[in-house]
């Protein structure tokens, strides 16, 4: 607005209520050409970072064993065996290139060492380079690890909540993905059992088993209609018509395709997000009778 309001002014004085209607359409050319060249370099130093940010997987592989282990951390400084076998499942998948030994006694490390700064300066990172469609992959392997024994416990959620928090992840967006691992039942693939306690990986998470106390929400057989609207972000006072337009605004945002680019494992976390968005939908459409 800077050149509109100059050239407004000069032609106001110029050539009267003429001179300043001209003046400001001439300011307005201008702007509008400086925010096209500020809009292409914010552009450009946003396309330079994400390709510096993916040219190093290393970088990747660091940020994303520091965001787990903060929230394992958050569990009483516990780490259970379900908890333990998703974790080397997913690095498996994820970083295939990877020595998963030495991946393992890295996250043992930052298990032990790594302090909530280093978890915030990796989530300043995410913001800066990572689209949503990234973002919500993240999460939702986030709350894999939290709810990798059928359960999600308080600590863990506020962990993830402060992580979204830090990467720039809007609140409705964050109680929609949250509700898609807290509401729907889920079968635990690796069993639940106790603490780790060997292989090596000693220190604050070694040994005894984690206390299955009252402190722990168990999933549910499946989401309550008001947790079908959350998902979608949208009130269950909206018409049918906004109803539908959430239900495509988020099939776009939670598509597979969106993250294929990340791995295995974050691909197909992304596949079993979007049924949920589709069976929050259909139990929305049962509940209203829509068609």
């Amino acid at each position: 607005m800077i050149y509109t309001l100059i050239f407004s002014v000069i032609g106001l004085a110029i050539g009267g209520l003429g001179g300043a209607f001209g003046g400001f359409l001439i300011g307005s050319i201008f702007d509008s050409i400086r925010n096209s060249r500020k809009a292409r370099k914010a552009q450009e130093t946003f396309n330079q970072g994400r390709q510096q940010y993916y040219n190093d997987p290393a970088q990747f592989e660091d940020q994303m064993l520091t965001l787990i282990a903060f929230v394992a951390k958050a569990d009483n400084n516990r780490l259970l065996q379900s908890e333990f076998d998703y974790c080397k499942q997913y690095f498996q998948k994820t970083f295939p290139h990877s020595d998963i030994s030495q991946l393992m006694i890295k996250f043992r490390d930052i298990l032990n060492n790594s302090t909530d700064t280093e978890c915030k300066e990796a989530c300043v990172k995410i913001s800066h380079f990572a689209t949503i469609h990234e973002k919500i992959a993240i999460l939702q392997c986030l709350f894999g690890f939290a709810t990798a024994d059928g359960n999600a416990h308080q600590q863990e959620i506020s962990a993830i909540r402060q992580i979204a928090s830090w990467c720039g992840v809007d609140s409705l967006t964050y109680e929609a993905i949250k509700m898609m691992y807290v509401s729907f039942s889920s079968n635990d693939p690796f069993g639940s059992g106790g603490g780790y306690s060997g292989g090596g990986y000693s220190g604050g998470y070694s040994g005894g088993y984690y206390d299955q106390s009252s402190s722990r929400q168990s999933v549910n057989s499946g989401p309550s209609l008001d947790d079908c609207y959350k998902i979608l972000e949208v009130s269950p006072d909206a018409s049918d018509e906004e109803v539908k337009k959430a239900y495509r605004t988020a099939a776009l945002k939670y598509h597979p395709d969106r993250v294929s680019h990340l791995g295995e494992d974050m691909r197909k976390k992304a596949e079993e997000t979007f049924a949920k968005v589709n069976q929050a939908y259909d139990k929305i459409k049962a509940a209203r009778g829509m068609k």
